[in-house]
């Protein structure tokens, strides 16, 4: 039996295209396993940083792409808040940049490198003995990283969450 689909474009137009209901229903689990095959790129894809300066390489580490509600948290632990004395709504007075930039960096590091580099005792302690500020893993972060670091760092974060991409950026054209 052949199922028909209408199809409206841009015009208002209207084409049937018939399709029998085996192909409707191979091309709905092809449209399935592409959801979810992207869900799971999303999570799976990481990148490799290498921290590099004047030839050096440093230290190294892989970041993955952080969610929405992760990006969320960070962004409003790290605003400060006041009441609007006239409409008494909270509004954002500031943000602490550099914890923001340098919690995103920390939540983004794979577990396994989390552990060895920022949340390791050792270091810690060393640069607690080399006179710095050392409370958590965000201080590592910030003691070891120049703040151009972190932003080469949170622009590749923002290429795995699918920003800045050139398949964006084409689509963007194209939309144009």
């Amino acid at each position: 039996m052949a199922r028909t689909a209408n199809i409206e474009n841009e015009e208002l137009k209207t084409t049937e295209i018939d399709m029998t209901e085996a192909e409707a229903d191979e091309a709905l689990k092809a449209y399935l396993a592409g959801l979810l095959n992207a869900a799971e790129d999303a999570e799976d894809e990481t990148k490799k940083i290498e921290i590099v300066r004047n030839g050096k390489t440093y230290f190294a580490f892989s970041i993955h792409s952080l969610p929405d509600e992760t990006l969320y948290e960070i962004r409003k632990k790290y605003t400060k808040y006041v009441k609007n004395k006239r409409t008494g709504t909270k509004v954002a007075e500031g943000v602490d940049n550099a914890k923001l930039r340098s919690s995103m960096i920390y939540n983004a590091t794979i577990a396994e490198d989390q552990e060895k580099l920022w949340d390791n005792k050792q270091v810690q302690e060393a640069l607690r003995r080399r006179g710095k500020h050392i409370i958590n893993a965000l201080d590592v972060i910030d003691a070891v990283l120049l703040p151009g670091e972190k932003e080469n760092v949170l622009t590749v974060l923002d290429e795995l969450s699918g920003y800045d991409t050139e398949e964006a950026k084409v689509e963007t054209a194209k939309n144009l």
